[in-house]
């Protein structure tokens, strides 16, 4: 995997589990948070070897334990310089919801830096079932249409979202990718490990 498809790849997981948090210190200045949240350990500690390689310099690693839920692990740094970097990369600040969208730099990329991409927004906000069919849940209508169409450089067929309403209140959209288009955006990455959706390794070997 090389330098284009990494960044591609921290992009994907970014989209799905990170922010760029509108901050201030304790004097009232902007002090530009990158955070990545996931309560998979292991996933947090490559995002950070991800940003490592990326950028050359390691965040640090805290947890929040959560009554009657898992632990949730964050990756924190502070980086006036790599904020706006990730920025101008068209990654919004701030709730991302209602306004992300997959970056010009993956829709123009290369097909590896594309596959690169939605493989890291599985890991981390994708459903890999046991069957071998993709499930994506999420409140962004825009984000989920431009994976479809990015998925679609591979299929060739634009995948319908399905949209929901929960509570009575909240809209929720749905994009399913069955056994063979998994398949295809997949190839012969290994779907399981003991249990484990794509194996880290198996990424890492990319």
């Amino acid at each position: 995997m090389n330098r284009g498809e990494k960044l591609a790849l921290l992009l994907g997981m970014l989209s799905g589990d990170g922010c760029l948090t509108i901050g201030h210190n304790g004097k009232g200045y902007r002090d530009y948070p990158i955070r990545f949240y996931n309560t998979n350990k292991r996933l947090v500690e490559f995002f950070n070897e991800l940003f490592f390689y990326l950028f050359e310099i390691k965040g640090s690693i805290l947890f929040k334990d959560r009554i009657n839920r898992k632990r949730l692990w964050v990756f924190s740094k502070y980086s006036k310089e790599i904020y706006n970097k990730i920025k101008s990369m068209d990654f919004p600040e701030g709730r991302k919801r209602d306004i992300l969208r997959i970056p010009k730099l993956i829709t123009v990329g290369t097909k590896e830096e594309k596959r690169a991409f939605f493989i890291g927004f599985l890991i981390t906000d994708g459903c890999l079932r046991k069957r071998g069919d993709i499930l994506f849940h999420s409140g962004s209508k825009l984000f989920l249409e431009d994976l479809s169409l990015l998925i679609s450089d591979f299929t060739r067929n634009v995948k319908p979202i399905k949209q929901y309403i929960q509570r009575e209140v909240y809209k929720s959209y749905q994009l399913n990718l069955n056994k063979s288009e998994t398949k295809i955006l997949l190839g012969d990455m290994p779907l399981w490990d003991n249990g484990t959706p794509l194996a880290l390794s198996s990424i890492l070997r990319m």
